[in-house]
């Protein structure tokens, strides 16, 4: 591991010099032990991030701290997860496992779900958490998929049915079944219906058989 002065301190602000080099020195103590000392490290390179200039911090971690800044940015995240549900609570869990469960886009109802199993003495893996974790990103964006309400679903049936014969209607739901969004986005364009155009009432009309085959 580097030397802390091989990091020239000259750059940070003479008001905080002193501060920055005894946080060094701490955060260079705390690496790779425990997650009790991981989370002192990320509270220390968020101060010390929060008194270098825009763009230096990655260069302090380099040649300060011997550290990639990926790593830098584990050890806060997993100082913020701490201090948002409490020091006590994600000090018990694995390095490892803690970095997973501090990651930004971990989801929140399972990040309690692990830390209550943990509490209880039910330590997950790496790659269950991992697992967990990607389940609920799959079922967030089912869910965003399907946001529609049925009261709306309803409302676009009727419309459909009011405006097209049995076979343009059939061909249209075949069309939204086997299509990409931007073919949906693409006809929606050429109908008129994005781009800032307001909700028309519907008048239904008989439509020419070649509009959907």
């Amino acid at each position: 591991m580097r030397d802390v002065e091989n990091y020239d301190f000259t750059k940070i602000p003479a008001e905080c010099r002193e501060e920055v080099r005894h946080l060094t020195i701490q955060i260079r103590a705390s690496f790779r032990s425990s997650t009790e000392r991981n989370i002192a490290a990320g509270k220390a390179l968020i101060a010390v991030k929060s008194k270098l200039k825009r763009g230096e911090f990655a260069t302090y971690c380099v040649e300060a701290l011997d550290l990639n800044p990926r790593m830098a940015q584990h050890y806060m995240c997993l100082a913020k997860l701490a201090d948002r549900l409490g020091e006590e609570v994600v000090s018990q869990v694995p390095p490892g496992v803690a970095y997973k469960l501090a990651a930004k886009d971990a989801d929140s109802e399972v990040v309690q779900a692990i830390l209550a199993e943990i509490a209880a003495g039910n330590i997950p893996t790496i790659a269950i958490v991992v697992e967990r974790m990607k389940d609920a990103k799959d079922a967030g964006a089912r869910r965003r998929h399907g946001e529609i309400s049925s009261e709306e679903i309803d409302r676009l049936a009727f419309m459909l049915t009011s405006a097209l014969s049995s076979a343009q209607l059939a061909a249209f739901v075949g069309f939204l079944a086997d299509a990409k969004s931007s073919a949906i986005g693409e006809l929606g364009r050429k109908c008129g219906l994005l781009g800032g155009a307001t909700e028309a009432p519907v008048v239904p009309r008989p439509l020419p058989q070649t509009v959907f085959g």
